[in-house]
């Protein structure tokens, strides 16, 4: 189906008027447009690939909008997929009162989700992003604000213009898929980001997808060392809270390989043609200096003085490895998880989500 192109000719406003499925973009899907820590990013985020671009510039004094900010342009794009589907008019400039988004997210309608939703409109609309995706060889990079022209007010609830750019993907069917429900219930940056790669490459084809952790680390934006997003990353397969995909870690003295395999519950198909190995094709990702990440990170063994021995990276990639048929990792896992970290981390994000 052709891109609708209708969105283009009148100034109105597109009023939200009912409940919708969210949806995401594909071009939005796997690559680093949003924060992944609840903490406030100030560095920006460096990806180049052979053929695309990103970059992504945090407000000083706002910061970055992270993933969980991202949650209000899935529903915007939900609204404006399932107004298409059903011959109805759209346009950038959109109208809706908050309670429907709580309703559609199952955020609770209470003073603190008003404060979330104000600061993650605030982030949105102070974050800026150039890419070269979508754009003609030897073109400039498209450059934008996720919003602009961001009204609030008791009459009117929210009023706001989305970018063009974000538009002509929401607008073309071939672009959009839609998300397993649960994906709003994840708590983790990096669980989400995760999930949105799986459902844009894997989708249900029965051979999965299979990533490079390094080149996952150089996709993600993530200003966390290798060598912690490793460990994460671990974590997230022993524990397979993904919904509607299985994760397999497997590792020979690298990095490691992320194997991806659907379970038969996502919504839709995903790509039609699948590559055995998406190849570490990120040049770079720049950040400098690491944040450490919000799951608390046990001391890894240090090396021995002897030459034999393996250094710390090498000795917690080699010990790694294993599948998710084995149930789990081994006893001789050497990382810590204490029950203090988790409520750290949950202090944490119960005091940044609803941050202005």
């Amino acid at each position: 189906m052709a891109t609708d192109e209708s969105w283009r000719e009148p100034d109105r406003r597109f009023v939200v008027s009912g409940p919708a499925s969210p949806r995401d973009q594909r071009d939005l899907m796997g690559r680093p447009f949003f924060a992944l820590a609840r903490r406030p990013r100030f560095e920006p985020i460096r990806y180049r690939s052979r053929q695309i671009k990103v970059i992504v510039r945090a407000s000083a004094d706002e910061g970055m909008a992270t993933i969980w900010d991202a949650d209000v342009l899935l529903w915007l794009a939900g609204q404006i997929v399932e107004a298409l589907n059903h011959g109805r008019w759209v346009s950038r400039h959109v109208r809706f009162t908050p309670w429907q988004l709580f309703h559609d997210l199952g955020w609770a309608d209470g003073a603190h989700q008003y404060r979330r939703l104000r600061g993650a409109l605030v982030r949105l609309e102070t974050t800026r992003v150039a890419t070269s995706l979508r754009t003609p060889p030897d073109w400039p990079a498209q450059s934008f604000a996720w919003i602009s022209d961001l009204g609030i007010s008791r009459s009117e609830g929210v009023s706001l213009t989305l970018p063009i750019w974000f538009m002509e993907g929401v607008c073309d069917c071939s672009r959009v898929l839609t998300l397993d429900p649960a994906y709003f219930r994840l708590t983790g940056g990096l669980e989400r980001w995760l999930y949105r790669l799986a459902r844009r490459h894997a989708g249900r084809q029965k051979t999965g997808w299979t990533f490079n952790v390094a080149e996952l680390h150089a996709r993600s934006g993530s200003l966390t060392p290798l060598r912690n997003f490793m460990i994460d990353i671990g974590t997230i397969v022993r524990r397979q809270s993904i919904p509607g995909y299985d994760f397999q870690l497997i590792s020979g003295g690298k990095p490691g390989v992320l194997r991806i395999v659907p379970t038969g519950r996502s919504t839709v198909p995903g790509e039609n043609h699948v590559d055995p190995t998406v190849a570490a094709d990120a040049d770079y990702t720049v950040g400098a200096g690491a944040e450490l990440p919000l799951l608390q990170v046990q001391k890894p063994v240090e090396a021995s003085d002897s030459k034999g021995e393996n250094g710390p990276v090498t000795y917690i990639t080699n010990i790694i490895t294993y599948y998710v048929g084995n149930f789990g990792l081994s006893d001789t896992f050497p990382i810590g998880r204490s029950g203090h970290g988790k409520k750290a981390r949950e202090a944490v994000a119960d005091r940044m989500v609803g941050v202005p």
